[in-house]
C-alpha cells in the first residue's frame, strides 16, 4: 500500500495533464499512487494516461460532467495513502516534494498539513522553485499564525497564501472534517481550509513545491455573483474565533546583581490595578544578597528562582517565558518599575484587538534614587520613541533600526511560537523579536508613560565601545530573514583642500535626488584633508565593509562631473568592478580608464565586452581609473582574502575616529606605488586576482583643474579615426603591449 495519494480530477486540459503526470512520475520519493478522474472529458485523457504506462497511476471516467469537487472527493474516498497530495492538471509539483514533506510530517507527529509558499500561475519555467529565502515567505504574508488568525486570514479574504496543490495533509484529516463541501466550487478549498484549522494544526515552511500556470477558463473567473454567493455561505458556517482574553498577566524579573532595585520593580507590580497575576524574579547567579531581599516578600503570588551560573538576560527572560502561567508576559528589567496602571492599560488594548500579540507603551526616565531624572542631555532622551503606526510602516521603520519601546506585554503563546528571545543578537534581541512578531500581526502603543526606566550607569542599551563595534552586523543580521535583499549604495569622496569643484556638487545633487526617487538606499561619506590620496582611499574601503548592508562602494573624485543616470546604470551592473573614462587634464585625446583591445584581420584595434540596452558596450578593463569607479563588496571582500599579506593597519586619516586603525587594500608598498601609480596598481592587483573589471563608455564626463575637460568615452572610440586606431603606439598606449591583449 503506497504512503502517498496524489488525488487528481481532470476535465480535458489533456496538453497541461501530461506535464502535470510527468511532475508526479519524476518524484523522487517513489511510493505513491495517483488516483485520476476524468469528469466527463471530451479529450482522450486514457491516452495521455497510457503514454506513461505506470501502474502506480489509477484512472477513473465519469460518463458525464458532475463538475467541482465530486471528482477530487472521489478521489479522496477511494486512495489508500498515509498522506494526501491533490494536483489539478495545471499545476506540476517540484521533484523533491513528496520526499521533502513526507520527511517533515514525519518527523512532526502534531502538525496535520504543511504548505509551501503560493504557487505563481505565471511562466512556469521562470519561478525558483526548492528552498526560498525566510523574507520571501514573510514578503509574501505566508508566516505561521495561531488557529484564530488563520480563521481571520481566511474569512477576511487577507492575503490567503496557501494553496491546494503545495499542501500535504495526513489522510486521518477526513475522519475529523470529511471532504469538500459538494454544494460550493470556487472557495471548495478555502472552505475545507477553514474547517481544517478549527481543529487542526498546519504548518507554512520556505519552499516553492508547486507551480501552476494561468488559467482563463477557472471557476473563480466565471460568475463573481457566484462567489460572492459561496463567500458569505462559508461566513455563514464559519465564524471569528476570538483569542481569549482572561487577564491572567506572568511578569518575569531577571535580576542580575541588582538587589537593591529589584523591591521597587517587585512593588510597583504589587500595586497594580489590575491584580490577577504572577511574578517571577529570577537571578542570573547574582554576587549580591538578592536571596536575602526576596525573602522579605510574603506573597504567594511571587516566585523566585535561580540559575547555577550565569546566563545573562535574554536567556533568563526564555526560562521564564518557558515557565509562565500567565495568558500574557511581561518582561521587566529589575531596575525598572511600571506605573499603577500599567497592566490595566494593556489589557484593554487587547480586549479591544484580540487579534494583537504585544501592546508596549513609551517610558520616561527616573535616577537611581527613583526620581524623575532631570539631565535631558543624557543620550536616552535623544532616542526615537515609539508611536503607533500600521504593520506595513512599522516594517518600513524597523528597517532602518530599534525604537524605544517601554515595557510590553506579549501574548505567552505567540511569544513562544516565535521562538522567544535569540540571545545571539545580543543587546538588540528585542528588536529582533518585534521583527518576528510583526510579521504576524501589528504592533499597538499606549502612547503614554507607563514605564519608568532607571538610568544606573548600567544599563544595557549604554552599550560598550566594544559592543558598538559590533552594532552594525548585530542589526544586519537580525533584519535579514525579513526583508528582501537591496542595493544600498556608498558615495565616497576623498577631498584634499576641503572643496569640491561646483559641476562636481551640482552632479552630486541630482545624482542624490535620483537615487531617492528611485529608492535605491545610499549613503554619501566624504573624507577632507588627508594630504595622501591613497591613505584616505583606504580608510573609506575599510569603513566600507565595516557596514554589511553596504553592496556598492562608489569612489568619486572632487573635480569630477557627470550625468546621474549613468551613475545608476553603473551601480545595476552585475560585474565586480566597473569603472569610467574621463579626459585627463591638459591632454585632450587622452583617457584615463584602458581597455583592452584585441588586434582584429583588419590590423586595427578594437575593444571588446558585451553590448548594452542603451546601445553602447561595457568594456573588458586592462585599468579602470579610481576618480568614477564603482566597486561590490564581494570584489573588496575577495580582494582581503586573496592578499592576507597586504591586510595591515596604519593609522586612521579620518578625523573623526583619531584613534581607530583602519586597513590598507591598495598598496602593497611606496616603491610600487611609484612605479605603477594608484590606478594601475589596483588594477594590476585585480587582474591577478581575476576580478571583472570593466567599463562602462557611455558616461557624459567632465575633468577640472585650472580649466575644464569633458567628453563620453563611447563617442571617442566611435569616432576614432582609422589612421589613429591603426597606430601601433595607440593600440600599446591602450592595452599595455603591441599585440593582441591578454
Amino acid at each position: 500500500m503506497p504512503r502517498v495519494s496524489v488525488c487528481s480530477s481532470v476535465l480535458n486540459q489533456s496538453a497541461w495533464l501530461r506535464d502535470m503526470i510527468a511532475s508526479v512520475i519524476a518524484q523522487t520519493y517513489k511510493d505513491w499512487e495517483l488516483i485520476l478522474v476524468d469528469d466527463g472529458s471530451t479529450e482522450d485523457i486514457l491516452g495521455i494516461v497510457d503514454e506513461f504506462k505506470d501502474p502506480r497511476i489509477q484512472l477513473t471516467r465519469f460518463p458525464e460532467n458532475l463538475g467541482i469537487p465530486h471528482g477530487i472527493n472521489w478521489a479522496f474516498q477511494h486512495c489508500s495513502g498515509e498522506y494526501v497530495q491533490p494536483l489539478a492538471a495545471d499545476e506540476i509539483i517540484t521533484p523533491t516534494k513528496l520526499e521533502d514533506q513526507v520527511k517533515y510530517l514525519d518527523e512532526n507527529k502534531t502538525i496535520d498539513c504543511i504548505w509551501g509558499l503560493p504557487q505563481f500561475c505565471g511562466s512556469i519555467e521562470l519561478r525558483e522553485t526548492g528552498l526560498r529565502p525566510s523574507w520571501e515567505q514573510y514578503l509574501m504574508k505566508a508566516h505561521n499564525r495561531s488557529r484564530e488568525s488563520w480563521l481571520k486570514t481566511l474569512l477576511l479574504l487577507e492575503n490567503v497564501p496557501l494553496g491546494s496543490c503545495s499542501a500535504l495533509w495526513r489522510r486521518s484529516v477526513f475522519d475529523s472534517i470529511r471532504y469538500f463541501d459538494p454544494t460550493l466550487t470556487s472557495f471548495v478549498d478555502h472552505e475545507w481550509f477553514c474547517r481544517f484549522f478549527e481543529k487542526h494544526e498546519g504548518r507554512v515552511l520556505p519552499y516553492r513545491w508547486a507551480l501552476c500556470r494561468p488559467n482563463p477558463n477557472s471557476v473563480q473567473s466565471k460568475s463573481p455573483e457566484k462567489n460572492i454567493e459561496e463567500l458569505k455561505y462559508v461566513r455563514e458556517k464559519h465564524k471569528l474565533i476570538l483569542p481569549p482574553v482572561t487577564g491572567k498577566v506572568t511578569v518575569g524579573i531577571p535580576c542580575f546583581n541588582m538587589a537593591n532595585y529589584v523591591p521597587d520593580a517587585v512593588n510597583s507590580i504589587l500595586k497594580q490595578t489590575h491584580q490577577d497575576f504572577e511574578v517571577i524574579v529570577l537571578d542570573d547567579a547574582s554576587t549580591d544578597n538578592i536571596a536575602e531581599v526576596m525573602a522579605g516578600f510574603n506573597d504567594e503570588r511571587i516566585k523566585f528562582m535561580a540559575f547555577d551560573e550565569n546566563r545573562g538576560q535574554m536567556e533568563a527572560q526564555n526560562q521564564m517565558l518557558a515557565r509562565a502561567e500567565g495568558e500574557f508576559f511581561v518582561p521587566l528589567s529589575a531596575d525598572d518599575v511600571l506605573a499603577p496602571t500599567h497592566l490595566e492599560r494593556c489589557l484593554a488594548e487587547f480586549s479591544k484587538d484580540p487579534f494583537l500579540e504585544f501592546v508596549s507603551t513609551q517610558t520616561d526616565f527616573i535616577d537611581e534614587k527613583g526620581e524623575p531624572f532631570k539631565d535631558v542631555k543624557h543620550p536616552f532622551f535623544q532616542i526615537e520613541k515609539a508611536v503607533n503606526h500600521t504593520q506595513d510602516q512599522w516594517k518600513q521603520r524597523l528597517y532602518y533600526g530599534n525604537v524605544y519601546f517601554g515595557v510590553g506585554m506579549y501574548r505567552t503563546y505567540a511569544a513562544r511560537e516565535v521562538g522567544g528571545w535569540d540571545k545571539k543578537h545580543g543587546v538588540i534581541s528585542d528588536y529582533e523579536i518585534y521583527l518576528r512578531l510583526l510579521q504576524r500581526e501589528n504592533i499597538h502603543v499606549i502612547e503614554e508613560a507607563l514605564t519608568h526606566t532607571r538610568i544606573t550607569g548600567k544599563n544595557q542599551s549604554l552599550i560598550s565601545k566594544e559592543e558598538s563595534l559590533k552594532l552594525k552586523q548585530r542589526y544586519y543580521d537580525a533584519k535579514s530573514p525579513y526583508y528582501p535583499p537591496r542595493i544600498k549604495v556608498v558615495i565616497a569622496t576623498p577631498f584634499y583642500e576641503l572643496k569640491g569643484f561646483s559641476p562636481y556638487i551640482s552632479s552630486m545633487v541630482l545624482t542624490t535626488k535620483m537615487l531617492h526617487q528611485m529608492g535605491i538606499e545610499f549613503e554619501f561619506w566624504e573624507l577632507s584633508g588627508d594630504s595622501y590620496v591613497h591613505r584616505a582611499r583606504n580608510t573609506l574601503c575599510a569603513k566600507f565593509l565595516e557596514d554589511p548592508a553596504a553592496t556598492d562602494l562608489f569612489f568619486i573624485d572632487s573635480d569630477m562631473q557627470w550625468n546621474p543616470e549613468a551613475l545608476i546604470n553603473m551601480v545595476l551592473l552585475q560585474e565586480e568592478v566597473v569603472g569610467a573614462s574621463y579626459p585627463i587634464k591638459n591632454n585632450y585625446a587622452g583617457w584615463t580608464s584602458i581597455p583592452y583591445f584585441e588586434v582584429g584581420e583588419d590590423k586595427k584595434g578594437h575593444p571588446f565586452g558585451r553590448v548594452l540596452p542603451d546601445g553602447t558596450a561595457l568594456l573588458k578593463a586592462h585599468v579602470v581609473a579610481g576618480g568614477f569607479l564603482r566597486i561590490k563588496r564581494k570584489a573588496l571582500e575577495k580582494f582581503k582574502d586573496y592578499y592576507p599579506d597586504l591586510w595591515y593597519n596604519e593609522p586612521s586619516a579620518d578625523p573623526s575616529a583619531p584613534e581607530r586603525k583602519y586597513h590598507a587594500y591598495f598598496m602593497s608598498q611606496i616603491e610600487d606605488h611609484l612605479l605603477y601609480g594608484e590606478d594601475m596598481w589596483f588594477s594590476k592587483k585585480m587582474r591577478e586576482m581575476n576580478a571583472e573589471m570593466c567599463i562602462y563608455p557611455n558616461v557624459n564626463m567632465g575633468h577640472f583643474g585650472v580649466k575644464g575637460w569633458s567628453g563620453n568615452y563611447h563617442t571617442f572610440l566611435s569616432g576614432a579615426k582609422d589612421e589613429l586606431r591603426e597606430d601601433p603606439s595607440f593600440i600599446q598606449n591602450i592595452s599595455g603591449k603591441s599585440g593582441k591583449a591578454t
